[in-house]
C-alpha cells in the first residue's frame, strides 16, 4: 500500500508538471512559431518597392517573439526551481525555510514570521526536504492570507533515522478543522492537497485549531528505509 501510494504521489506531480508545461510554455511557444513564420512569409512575399514596410513588419514579430522568449526562460526556470530549489539543492532544508521565511516577512501586510530548528540537523531524501519546503510555503500562506494573525513561527524539527517535521503556528482567529473537513471544503487553506502529498511519502498532516485561539499545523515525514517515525514532541 505505501508503495502504491508512493506511486500515485509521482503520478499526481508527474501530470501537474504536464499540465503547467501544456498551460505555459507549449502553448506560447506554440504562438511564436506562428509569429515567427509570418515574419518569414513576409519576406518572402514583399515586393521590392515594398521592401522596407515589409522589414519593418518582420522586425516588429521578431522583437515580439524575443520578448515573448524570454518569458519562455523564465517560466521553465520557475517549473525546474518548483521541482527542486536551487536553495534547496546546495543548502539544504533548513536554508531553505529560513530563506522562504525571510522573504515572506519582507511582504508589505504580513504577520512578524519567526523561524528556528529544534535538535540535531540529519539527511534527508530530497523528495522528503521538496515536499516539506512546498508544504510549508502553503501553510505560511495560508496564515499569512486567512489568520488575521500577528506573528507566525515556523519550526523545523529533526528527528532520529532520517525523520523531519516542520510545525507552522500562528496566533491568528483559528477555525474548525472538523467542520471544514465536514463540509469537503478547504476554504482556500489547501490542507487537503498538503495531507495527500505528505501521505504519498509516508507522512502525515496534523492539525490544531479552534476559533479564537490560533492555528498549529504540523508536516511530518520519515526516512522510507525506516519504519517507526520517531520526532521529539516540540516545546510548547
Amino acid at each position: 500500500m505505501a508503495r502504491q501510494q508512493r506511486e500515485a504521489g509521482r503520478l499526481a506531480e508527474r501530470a501537474r508538471i504536464a499540465r503547467d508545461l501544456h498551460d505555459t510554455l507549449a502553448q506560447e511557444i506554440a504562438g511564436s512559431r506562428m509569429l515567427l513564420q509570418a515574419a518569414e512569409r513576409d519576406w518572402e512575399r514583399r515586393p521590392e518597392a515594398a521592401g522596407r514596410q515589409a522589414g519593418r513588419q518582420a522586425g516588429r514579430q521578431v522583437r515580439v517573439v524575443t520578448e515573448a522568449l524570454g518569458n519562455h526562460l523564465a517560466q521553465t526556470r520557475g517549473i525546474i526551481q518548483d521541482l527542486t530549489p536551487p536553495v534547496l539543492a546546495e543548502d539544504g532544508l533548513e536554508s531553505a525555510l529560513r530563506d522562504l521565511c525571510a522573504r515572506t516577512d519582507t511582504t508589505a501586510g504580513t504577520p512578524r514570521i519567526s523561524f528556528r530548528t529544534e535538535h540535531d540537523a540529519c539527511p534527508l531524501p530530497t523528495e522528503h526536504a521538496v515536499a516539506l519546503l512546498r508544504v510549508t510555503q502553503g501553510l505560511l500562506a495560508n496564515a499569512c492570507e486567512h489568520a488575521s494573525a500577528h506573528h507566525v513561527q515556523v519550526t523545523l524539527v529533526y528527528g532520529e533515522e532520517g525523520a523531519a517535521a516542520v510545525e507552522v503556528h500562528d496566533d491568528g482567529t483559528g477555525f474548525d478543522p472538523g467542520a471544514v473537513r465536514s463540509a469537503g471544503d478547504c476554504r482556500g487553506f489547501g490542507l487537503g492537497g498538503a495531507r495527500e502529498r505528505l501521505v504519498a511519502l509516508g507522512g502525515s498532516l496534523a492539525v490544531d485549531s479552534a476559533p479564537g485561539r490560533g492555528t498549529r499545523v504540523r508536516a511530518s515525514l520519515r526516512d522510507p528505509a525506516h519504519g517507526v517515525l520517531r520526532i521529539p514532541v516540540s516545546a510548547r
